[in-house]
């Protein structure tokens, strides 16, 4: 005798609530159809540099491959993914990702030269170069200001390269800094994801069982959406966590439907878990705060020593 899986159970095609940045659930919230749009509107008009931010779990990636897959027939991509590159390792990943020859001596100024001949073949042929850097916060500072160096291949009429930096809220605050001042005036495009609102949160809960063949709009109740927006702060990521494992409880207990206390029951994990991550990361903090306060104090003790 076959046992009714999880999914059978419900109704579902699919698991509407997986973690992996499927553009087929792609939630267009007024915030990411607007940096949607930016993006686009980086790569239409050859703007120079773009900046895209939000929260760990707010849709960026996902976002990203919208981007790629509309512009990858039009345009020559380089996504950059492991960004704590120092300056020449940083253009050579590039110029690998974008298929361009250079020198294996590895000399900077003719990767250079190589690269901005490239660019130009480009431009005459109508085909944008953009170079795109995920987690674009751990860059390091020589890097960035790579970065900005490599914006100023252009011509008298346009730029010829197209560069989109993603990350978290701190790297905007990074680019703030006085130190990258020319950077931050030239990002002409700027758009920032934020948490869903609890009416929006009860829509993208909606949305996703239905694309995933629910053959009902919601399988939670009003208290369990209430709760589930509550808990998760309106982070897709985390709500997608919850709303699963609230539907996974409701089974084990032959419901139809999911209930507030499923909800808390659910999130007790998926909450610990984050709890967990976020206590591991004070601690690395810490530890490294102390450590570099040991280090300076050894060095004013043998400072004094030695008078």
């Amino acid at each position: 005798m076959s046992t009714i899986t999880y999914l059978d159970f419900f109704g579902l095609k699919d698991d509407p609530f997986r973690l992996t940045p499927d553009p087929g659930y792609y939630y267009p919230s007024r915030e990411h159809t607007n940096a949607l749009l930016s993006l686009d509107y980086t790569l239409t008009n050859r703007e120079g540099f773009c900046l895209l931010t939000g929260e760990p779990g707010t849709g960026k990636t996902t976002l990203l491959r919208i981007f790629i897959n509309k512009w990858q027939s039009s345009a020559e991509i380089a996504l950059i993914m492991t960004p704590r590159l120092s300056p020449e390792e940083f253009l050579q990943a590039v110029l690998e990702d974008l298929g361009v020859i250079y020198p294996l001596s590895g000399n900077k100024n003719d990767m250079i030269k190589e690269f901005r001949d490239f660019l130009l073949e480009h431009a005459g042929n109508e085909r944008r170069v953009v170079i795109i850097v995920d987690e674009a916060q751990q860059l390091p500072d020589e890097t960035l200001e790579e970065l900005r160096l490599l914006s100023n291949l252009e011509t008298e009429r346009e730029k010829l390269l197209q560069i989109i930096l993603v990350g978290q809220p701190e790297l905007a605050e990074k680019l703030a800094q006085d130190q990258f001042r020319q950077l931050n005036q030239r990002i002409t495009v700027r758009a920032a994801l934020t948490p869903l609102t609890e009416r929006t949160t009860a829509d993208y809960l909606a949305t996703r069982l239905l694309r995933a063949g629910a053959p009902a709009s919601s399988f939670f109740d009003r208290t369990a959406l209430n709760t589930i927006h509550r808990l998760s702060g309106g982070i897709p990521r985390l709500i997608n966590l919850i709303a699963s494992r609230s539907l996974m409880a409701a089974y084990l207990e032959g419901k139809p439907g999911v209930q507030q206390h499923q909800v808390l029951f659910a999130s007790e994990e998926v909450l610990e878990r984050k709890q967990r991550g976020d206590w591991k990361r004070r601690q690395s903090f810490w530890f490294w705060l102390i450590a570099i306060g040991l280090v300076v104090l050894a060095i004013l003790t043998a400072g004094w020593v030695v008078i």
